[in-house]
Protein backbone atom coordinates (compact mmCIF):
# COMPACT_ATOMS: atom_id res chain seq x y z
CA UNK A 1 0.00 0.00 0.00
CA UNK A 2 2.50 2.27 0.94
CA UNK A 3 4.68 1.51 -2.69
CA UNK A 4 1.45 2.01 -4.34
CA UNK A 5 1.07 5.54 -2.96
CA UNK A 6 4.85 6.42 -3.58
CA UNK A 7 4.39 5.49 -6.55
CA UNK A 8 1.48 7.64 -7.18
CA UNK A 9 2.58 10.87 -5.84
CA UNK A 10 6.46 10.07 -7.74
CA UNK A 11 4.02 10.38 -11.11
CA UNK A 12 2.05 13.15 -9.97
CA UNK A 13 4.98 14.90 -9.26
CA UNK A 14 6.30 13.90 -12.59
CA UNK A 15 3.48 15.07 -14.50
CA UNK A 16 2.49 18.48 -12.65
CA UNK A 17 5.09 20.76 -14.17
CA UNK A 18 3.81 19.71 -17.55
CA UNK A 19 0.27 20.64 -16.64
CA UNK A 20 1.35 24.19 -16.96
CA UNK A 21 2.79 23.65 -20.36
CA UNK A 22 -0.87 23.64 -21.87
CA UNK A 23 -1.83 26.87 -20.64
CA UNK A 24 -0.79 30.53 -21.90
CA UNK A 25 -1.35 33.70 -19.68
CA UNK A 26 -4.24 35.75 -22.02
CA UNK A 27 -4.04 39.33 -20.66
CA UNK A 28 -6.92 41.95 -21.67
CA UNK A 29 -6.79 45.77 -20.65
CA UNK A 30 -10.24 47.01 -20.79
CA UNK A 31 -11.73 50.79 -20.03
CA UNK A 32 -15.03 52.37 -19.89
CA UNK A 33 -17.64 54.75 -18.70
CA UNK A 34 -20.37 54.49 -16.83
CA UNK A 35 -23.41 55.54 -19.02
CA UNK A 36 -26.36 54.27 -16.98
CA UNK A 37 -26.84 54.07 -12.91
CA UNK A 38 -30.02 53.03 -11.78
CA UNK A 39 -31.13 52.71 -7.74
CA UNK A 40 -33.25 51.82 -5.13
CA UNK A 41 -32.47 53.56 -2.14
CA UNK A 42 -33.81 51.00 0.61
CA UNK A 43 -33.08 53.36 3.28
CA UNK A 44 -29.90 54.89 4.57
CA UNK A 45 -26.82 52.85 3.77
CA UNK A 46 -29.03 50.59 2.25
CA UNK A 47 -29.79 50.03 -1.60
CA UNK A 48 -29.33 48.16 -5.02
CA UNK A 49 -28.05 49.90 -7.82
CA UNK A 50 -27.74 49.13 -11.73
CA UNK A 51 -25.07 49.85 -13.60
CA UNK A 52 -24.13 49.91 -17.78
CA UNK A 53 -20.53 50.22 -18.95
CA UNK A 54 -19.23 50.58 -22.08
CA UNK A 55 -15.88 50.94 -23.39
CA UNK A 56 -13.42 49.39 -25.57
CA UNK A 57 -10.18 47.18 -24.98
CA UNK A 58 -6.94 45.80 -26.16
CA UNK A 59 -5.14 41.89 -25.27
CA UNK A 60 -1.44 40.87 -25.49
CA UNK A 61 -1.90 39.63 -28.54
CA UNK A 62 -2.86 42.87 -30.43
CA UNK A 63 -6.59 42.39 -30.53
CA UNK A 64 -8.96 45.17 -29.60
CA UNK A 65 -12.39 45.85 -29.54
CA UNK A 66 -15.59 47.27 -27.51
CA UNK A 67 -17.15 45.81 -24.57
CA UNK A 68 -20.49 46.56 -22.52
CA UNK A 69 -21.23 45.24 -18.97
CA UNK A 70 -24.55 45.70 -16.71
CA UNK A 71 -23.68 45.44 -13.23
CA UNK A 72 -25.51 45.24 -9.71
CA UNK A 73 -25.06 45.33 -6.40
CA UNK A 74 -26.64 45.24 -3.25
CA UNK A 75 -25.48 47.37 -0.25
CA UNK A 76 -26.56 46.70 3.13
CA UNK A 77 -25.38 49.02 5.86
CA UNK A 78 -22.68 50.84 3.59
CA UNK A 79 -21.34 46.78 2.97
CA UNK A 80 -21.32 44.86 -0.29
CA UNK A 81 -24.06 42.36 0.18
CA UNK A 82 -23.90 41.25 -3.35
CA UNK A 83 -22.40 41.66 -6.36
CA UNK A 84 -22.94 39.86 -9.96
CA UNK A 85 -21.70 41.18 -13.62
CA UNK A 86 -22.04 40.03 -16.96
CA UNK A 87 -20.37 41.57 -19.97
CA UNK A 88 -19.79 41.17 -23.38
CA UNK A 89 -16.49 41.53 -25.47
CA UNK A 90 -16.75 42.18 -29.32
CA UNK A 91 -13.47 41.60 -31.12
CA UNK A 92 -12.38 43.61 -34.39
CA UNK A 93 -13.49 40.54 -36.28
CA UNK A 94 -16.94 40.44 -34.35
CA UNK A 95 -16.18 37.07 -32.65
CA UNK A 96 -17.79 37.68 -29.53
CA UNK A 97 -17.47 36.42 -25.74
CA UNK A 98 -19.41 36.12 -22.97
CA UNK A 99 -18.36 36.64 -18.93
CA UNK A 100 -19.84 36.45 -15.45
CA UNK A 101 -18.33 37.02 -12.20
CA UNK A 102 -19.22 37.90 -8.80
CA UNK A 103 -17.89 39.74 -5.88
CA UNK A 104 -18.13 39.73 -1.94
CA UNK A 105 -17.61 42.33 0.33
CA UNK A 106 -13.48 42.19 0.68
CA UNK A 107 -13.29 41.43 -3.23
CA UNK A 108 -15.70 44.99 -3.56
CA UNK A 109 -12.85 46.53 -1.48
CA UNK A 110 -10.03 45.41 -2.77
CA UNK A 111 -10.74 46.11 -6.47
CA UNK A 112 -10.28 42.38 -7.10
CA UNK A 113 -12.53 39.51 -8.27
CA UNK A 114 -12.79 36.80 -10.72
CA UNK A 115 -15.40 35.46 -13.63
CA UNK A 116 -15.29 32.72 -15.82
CA UNK A 117 -16.19 32.93 -19.54
CA UNK A 118 -19.52 31.49 -20.21
CA UNK A 119 -20.10 31.71 -23.56
CA UNK A 120 -18.25 32.63 -27.21
CA UNK A 121 -18.48 32.44 -30.93
CA UNK A 122 -17.73 29.39 -32.73
CA UNK A 123 -14.26 31.04 -33.46
CA UNK A 124 -13.11 31.35 -29.88
CA UNK A 125 -15.12 28.61 -28.04
CA UNK A 126 -12.09 26.59 -26.62
CA UNK A 127 -12.38 29.57 -23.84
CA UNK A 128 -15.79 28.60 -22.29
CA UNK A 129 -14.83 27.95 -18.61
CA UNK A 130 -12.12 29.51 -18.83
CA UNK A 131 -11.34 31.30 -15.29
CA UNK A 132 -9.38 34.84 -15.05
CA UNK A 133 -8.97 36.94 -12.30
CA UNK A 134 -8.47 40.57 -12.34
CA UNK A 135 -8.36 44.01 -10.49
CA UNK A 136 -10.36 47.30 -11.30
CA UNK A 137 -10.18 51.06 -10.59
CA UNK A 138 -12.28 53.39 -11.17
CA UNK A 139 -11.19 57.59 -11.72
CA UNK A 140 -15.10 59.45 -11.91
CA UNK A 141 -17.08 57.46 -14.22
CA UNK A 142 -14.25 55.31 -15.80
CA UNK A 143 -13.08 52.06 -14.96
CA UNK A 144 -9.91 51.03 -15.56
CA UNK A 145 -9.59 46.86 -15.64
CA UNK A 146 -6.47 44.66 -15.87
CA UNK A 147 -7.43 40.77 -16.11
CA UNK A 148 -5.35 37.92 -16.50
CA UNK A 149 -6.79 34.30 -17.97
CA UNK A 150 -4.65 31.02 -18.08
CA UNK A 151 -5.76 29.58 -21.59
CA UNK A 152 -5.28 26.19 -23.37
CA UNK A 153 -2.83 26.64 -26.24
CA UNK A 154 -5.70 25.77 -28.43
CA UNK A 155 -7.84 28.90 -27.21
CA UNK A 156 -4.54 30.97 -27.45
CA UNK A 157 -4.23 30.08 -30.85
CA UNK A 158 -7.69 30.98 -31.71
CA UNK A 159 -7.24 34.27 -30.32
CA UNK A 160 -4.09 35.13 -32.20
CA UNK A 161 -6.15 34.18 -35.32
CA UNK A 162 -8.52 37.21 -34.54
CA UNK A 163 -5.95 39.33 -35.60
CA UNK A 164 -5.26 37.95 -39.15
Amino acid sequence: MIKNKKSLLLIILILLPTFNLVSKDYLINLQAKVVNNDKHNYSEGNNFNLLKLDGSFTDNLGNYGNWNALASFELNNNKIKQHFFSAEIIFQNESKMYIQGSRNSKEFEQGTGTFTVNAASKEIEELVGTKCIYAINFFKSTSFTNTKCKVSDIAFERLQLIKQ
